[in-house]
């Protein structure tokens, strides 16, 4: 079910709705029971998998607590790493893997051809594995309690508002939050839905009009321009933030709602002055996650400069891998690996004009970014090489038809000025509730209005009103 679609514009309001109107010691079971229907709305089977990760997750943390002894502690919970892994392995990498394992034969001089595996990918399941291992892992550290109602558990897990695309939550803010009832606050649930307001004209307004454009030109890159192809990359980078950026504002607004408060995913990351702080911005917990998980364990930043730098390549690699089984992803992040090893080993200059090397350095940034992007977006990692070369060489190339009209353009560059804004508020740290409540409550109301007689009027919601999936839906 799609935050975007005409389904889940009737089942929020009904989950919303029972769930002030029921007695409060069973509001949580009402939210585990929401969340699976919302979730084996896509397959059913895919439920099975993700009680399978919850059931073994939840048994290997009770067993930690249960051994004394180290080194079976760490069996139990190598054990349960292998067993969530080896899933997420099997269902996202076996058909890549075996395709790695044909090239290698050729390359050997091998006539190997590997047998060909149609596997569907649950969605999401990058998402609520790593959720899930962070939890047992830090039961393991002692950070977190155990949870020994595995139903309440199962809610942390599969909370459908954060469920398939994130953000991934940790056990120290979200467990103890969805087992807990919640009271009625209009002023919550006010804020809650213009959050939610914010990701719908992120997702359907922004997001899906520039896939229009940046669809066109990557899946025919051949025919286009070097010109187009640059502009483009910035259109689509545009496009994951507001698509990412939106489903996490959905996310967010559509718990506080309910009273449940979710970590910030995304803190204005194209106004980054460095790569590194660009990561410190961008899918935040995904990065935290990596962070405290494998860079941390490795050594983190208290070790040699060589190992730093190997810490921080493994960290962006498996970055990577998890966003995708393709060669494109995983030079994608080992590309940001670089990168902020290159950076760090520059040192910081002398800055005589603040403001100017601020501008500089943000600019900077947004330009090597938009070269990840590229090789994000691309079809295939040989179609990224050839679109590189094509901007460098071919701006004389004549232009060809997108099919993206003037008109299309222009909304879609009002939509971007106003996305912006709302991203220069944000990193001034204003929100948009905060300016909206100094109006009187008539002007205010009509405001409220007129912005979702906006998101419906200028949405682009597909062939014959159907949604448009999140890009983060297939990690």
């Amino acid at each position: 079910m799609l935050f975007n679609s005409y389904q889940f514009l009737l089942f929020f309001p009904i989950v919303t709705m029972v769930y002030f109107l029921i007695p409060k010691k069973v509001r949580w079971v009402w939210l585990l029971v929401m969340s699976y229907y919302f979730y084996m709305n896509w397959h059913a089977e895919y439920a099975l998998l993700m009680a399978s990760s919850t059931i073994v997750t939840w048994v290997a943390a009770l067993a930690v607590t249960h051994f004394k002894e180290p080194k079976t502690r760490k069996i139990v919970l190598a054990i349960g790493i292998i067993i969530n892994v080896g899933m997420l392995g099997y269902f996202k990498y076996t058909g890549f893997f075996l395709d790695l394992l044909e090239r290698g034969a050729h390359l050997l001089g091998l006539n190997w051809q590997a047998p060909r595996v149609s596997i569907l990918l649950p969605v999401g399941i990058s998402f609520f594995v790593f959720q899930a291992l962070g939890y047992m892992i830090d039961v393991y550290r002692g950070t977190t309690e155990p949870e020994t109602n595995i139903f309440k558990y199962a809610l942390f897990v599969s909370f459908f508002p954060q469920l398939v695309a994130g953000p991934i939550e940790r056990s120290k803010n979200l467990l103890r939050q969805v087992s807990e009832p919640h009271d009625f606050d209009a002023k919550r649930v006010r804020d809650g839905l213009l959050i939610m307001m914010l990701g719908f004209f992120e997702k359907v307004v922004v997001a899906d009009r520039a896939c229009v454009f940046a669809d066109a030109i990557f899946n025919n890159w051949i025919a286009a321009s070097g010109k187009q192809i640059a502009l483009a990359t910035i259109v689509f980078s545009i496009q994951d933030l507001g698509d990412f950026g939106g489903y996490s504002h959905i996310a967010i607004g559509a718990a506080w709602v309910l009273g449940i408060k979710l970590m910030t995913n995304f803190r204005q990351p194209y106004f980054a002055i460095s790569v590194k702080d660009f990561w410190a911005r961008w899918h935040v917990s995904l990065g935290s996650w990596l962070r405290d998980y494998i860079y941390f364990p490795l050594g983190g930043g208290r070790v040699s400069p060589r190992r730093k730098a190997f810490n921080t390549m493994v960290v962006y690699t498996v970055s990577g891998i998890w966003h995708g089984a393709a060669l494109k992803y995983v030079a994608w992040g080992m590309l940001n690996g670089v990168l902020q090893i290159v950076e760090g080993l520059f040192p910081k200059p002398k800055i005589r004009y603040p403001r100017l090397h601020h501008i500089w350095d943000v600019a900077r940034t947004d330009f090597l970014i938009a070269i990840t992007m590229l090789i994000f977006r691309a079809n295939s990692m040989s179609a990224a090489v050839g679109m590189l070369k094509r901007i460098v060489v071919g701006w004389g190339y004549q232009p060809y038809a997108t099919g993206f009209t003037f008109w299309q353009a222009v909304v879609l560059s009002i939509t971007i000025v106003i996305l912006f804004t709302f991203e220069v508020l944000h990193e001034k740290k204003i929100t948009v509730t905060e300016l909206t409540d100094r109006l009187p409550a008539i002007p205010r109301g009509a405001l409220y209005l007129l912005a979702v007689m906006g998101i419906v009027i200028f949405g682009v919601w597909g062939p014959g009103y159907s949604a448009q999936a999140f890009i983060y839906f297939q990690f």
